[in-house]
């Protein structure tokens, strides 16, 4: 039987970039990969003479100073590609406006302003904020690398752009700075690069790569994107590595909790001491792992990420040279109206008479992809995987591409893109030497990605960066990469596939690592205190009353349900039957939350649980939502910690009640603030009437006080 000490499932950029990494650290590496080609999306296909790009229009972060720059030039790419670096950027005709995006951001900058002269200060504002939110995701992972980045509760100081950008949609984002509707359309240009208009779309997933191609440039590998890829093979190999193409992983094996083995279509067996997966989250999870080996509420996760949109895509090889005709665009965007919400949703119902499209001409960046006299143009839209009825195969995707229906779609669309391209590139049609057609189900049968998603699962506001399934799964030596684990697009794939080597190594060698997409410092619970920490967002201007004890004897309140982490016990605070005292904390003032704890358990009285419920209530309200995930899971494991403290005879659920109060309305409802400077507590009777609160000094002595007038 072979045994290698990492296999990797799937030869995309994000499985490659891991792979290659780890073969550099000398692990023992074996690569397999359902397609013939190495890439994933990054890759092309030949027709005569001609060779056609399946997916990439440009790449971002490939220069000096770029993000991408290091990983490229670690993998080696760099020693073997030319990439050359696009100048305009793009062109995007709009019905009222042609606004060419110059390499020069400043240039740029002055392009829109033209355009929208009143909207000047926004432009510049919206800009200049922009390159800021950048820098601060750029020093955000500079720092982690080094070891300095600053503590949790001070990241809202630190990267307050980064977060608030992470934490709302592009439009939400853009009606800070500009409110001109047109304008907030050729601004958003791109948008079609990530999958969502930007109602829906996160702020960060536009912004990030936006900066990364306007002040960095705009790149494209000659040879296409499939130079990179055979470039990063010819590392892996060089190093020791190893790929075996049409190996269609389906199954892996999993004993006493961990990964063994992966099987393959062919029957090929191999063990590996930890298994990375590049193929699509749901499959890998949920079909070669499968739901047995899995926690529900993972489960549960993974089913509810919705992936992304996929795309239509007509390659064409010319018989003539468009750029001695006058077309000089590398690529030209052509959006249906200034409504890219309306615009999105005719691409989701195929209609793509009436959705935004986009030309690309790669001769531009690579004049070697066609013959002397020819052309490559790309014609490409988004499209959905549901559209007619999957296409018109209602779901049988067995030899999908005889089928006459699918045939009649496919190429129906294919010519309504070339409809609207001749209006520009007149006789376009009698210059065709080939023609092929990408559809959905074309991406998912060359990717395995479930509804040919390009993107992983949808880049929405909740759902990217550190919210995304993370690259850690529960089998401890699984781990994930590309899309579906960090973030759509080829230079986010690469970076993916370093992350998750350097989290492999590190669980290898047993060292802490310091990730570039993650908080150096997660959100923690003190197993010897029984209280959690949380909040990132201390107020500098609180002062506390010292003296603010309250008594409302008797007073009822209308309080929610509470459902604890870790043992999910549900608790309804009018029915419990005995007297309760609410610890209301965070970060900040859990070492104070501890104390009154500890200080009531000691009374006898009050020792043991059947006496008295004693829960921590931790406003978390401040926390992004990017960060809600990591808070979360960290309150679980540490609250595994603290109930494995307990004594044996002891019931869990009973003394370890941490109840997030995610947006502060259980908080609120006691009229109490600002509990990151101090803590506040109630006691409640055994009806789950108020009997009073405090917040000040003291809190123990105030606590049992409470608790005693409860008796008078």
């Amino acid at each position: 039987m072979e045994k290698f000490d990492i296999i990797v499932i799937g030869a995309g950029l994000g499985g490659l970039s891991a792979a290659t990494y780890l073969a550099k650290a000398r692990k023992k590496v074996l690569v397999l990969e359902h397609h013939a080609v190495p890439g994933g999306y990054a890759h092309e296909f030949r027709r005569g003479k001609y060779r056609f790009e399946v997916a990439l229009h440009a790449l971002d972060g490939a220069a000096p100073g770029g993000w991408a720059y290091p990983v490229l030039k670690d993998l080696g790419v760099l020693d073997q590609v030319h990439f050359h670096r696009m100048d305009p950027f793009y062109t995007a005709r709009f019905p009222k406006h042609e606004v060419t995006a110059h390499a020069d951001v400043v240039k740029y900058e002055a392009e829109l302003v033209k355009h929208f002269p009143h909207e000047r200060k926004g432009i510049h504002a919206i800009i200049a904020d922009m390159i800021e939110t950048f820098w601060q995701v750029r020093r955000f992972g500079a720092e982690g690398e080094a070891g300095i980045r600053p503590p949790m509760e001070q990241m809202p100081i630190e990267y307050p752009k980064m977060l608030a950008a992470m934490s709302m949609s592009w439009d939400e984002y853009m009606s800070q700075f500009i409110q001109d509707a047109e304008l907030k359309t050729v601004i958003s240009t791109l948008w079609g690069y990530y999958g969502l208009p930007p109602e829906t779309l996160n702020a960060a997933v536009y912004i990030f790569p936006w900066v990364s191609y306007h002040l960095m440039g705009a790149y494209y590998p000659e040879g296409g994107s499939m130079a990179m890829s055979r470039a990063i093979e010819a590392t892996l190999k060089k190093h020791g590595g190893e790929i075996r193409y049409r190996q269609t992983v389906n199954r892996i094996e999993v004993k006493d909790g961990r990964a063994v083995a992966v099987e393959t279509e062919k029957g090929l067996r191999v063990e590996a001491d930890v298994i990375i997966s590049n193929a699509n989250a749901p499959d890998t999870l949920l079909k070669f792992i499968g739901r047995d080996h899995l926690p529900a509420e993972y489960v549960q996760k993974i089913e509810a990420g919705k992936p992304s949109a996929s795309n239509l895509v007509v390659y064409l090889g010319l018989d003539c040279d468009l750029s001695a005709e006058g077309w000089t665009h590398h690529e030209m965007f052509l959006p249906a109206s200034y409504n890219i919400g309306k615009d999105y949703a005719a691409a989701m119902k195929g209609d793509f008479a009436n959705t935004g499209m986009g030309l690309t001409y790669y001769n531009v960046a690579d004049p070697d992809c066609a013959p002397a006299g020819g052309s490559v143009l790309g014609l490409f839209a988004l499209a959905d995987w549901n559209s007619d009825n999957q296409w018109g195969t209602g779901g049988n995707l067995e030899n999908y591409s005889n089928n006459p229906q699918y045939n009649e779609i496919k190429f129906d669309a294919a010519n309504v893109l070339i409809d609207r391209a001749e209006k520009l590139i007149p006789n376009l049609r009698t210059h065709i030497q080939y023609m092929e057609v990408g559809t959905p189900l074309t991406n998912w049968k060359y990717s395995r990605n479930t509804n040919g998603a390009i993107y992983g699962t949808e880049q929405s506001v909740d759902n990217v960066y550190m919210n995304r399934l993370p690259a850690k799964t529960p089998i401890p030596n699984l781990f994930l990469t590309g899309a579906w684990a960090f973030a759509g697009g080829m230079s986010a794939a690469m970076m993916s596939g370093q992350e998750t080597a350097r989290m492999v190594i590190g669980y290898v060698e047993g060292t802490d690592v310091v990730l570039m997409a993650a908080p150096s410092e997660q959100l923690s619970v003190d197993s010897n205190q029984l209280t959690v920490d949380g909040n990132l967002l201390p107020s500098a201007n609180y002062q506390p009353s010292l003296s603010n004890l309250s008594t409302g004897l008797g007073q009822s309140l209308q309080l929610p349900i509470l459902k604890a982490i870790g043992s999910n016990r549900e608790v309804n605070l009018h029915e419990i039957g005995k007297p309760a005292v609410l610890l209301f904390h965070t970060q900040e003032t859990a070492d104070d939350a501890a104390k009154v704890n500890a200080a009531i358990r000691a009374d006898e009285k009050y020792h043991a649980a059947e006496s008295l419920l004693v829960a921590n209530i931790v406003d978390l309200r401040f926390i992004p939502k990017l960060f809600r995930g990591f808070a979360e899971k960290a309150m679980k494991e540490n609250y595994a910690k603290a109930a494995a403290s307990l004594p044996a005879e002891a019931n869990s659920a009973d003394y370890v009640l941490i109840f997030p109060d995610w947006d502060g309305s259980t908080t609120k409802a006691f009229g109490l603030k600002d509990t990151n400077k101090i803590l506040a507590l109630a006691v409640l009777d055994s009806n789950g009437n108020l009997v009073g609160s405090y917040q000040g000094n003291d809190a123990e002595t105030h606590a049992l006080k409470l608790l005693n007038q409860r008796k008078r």
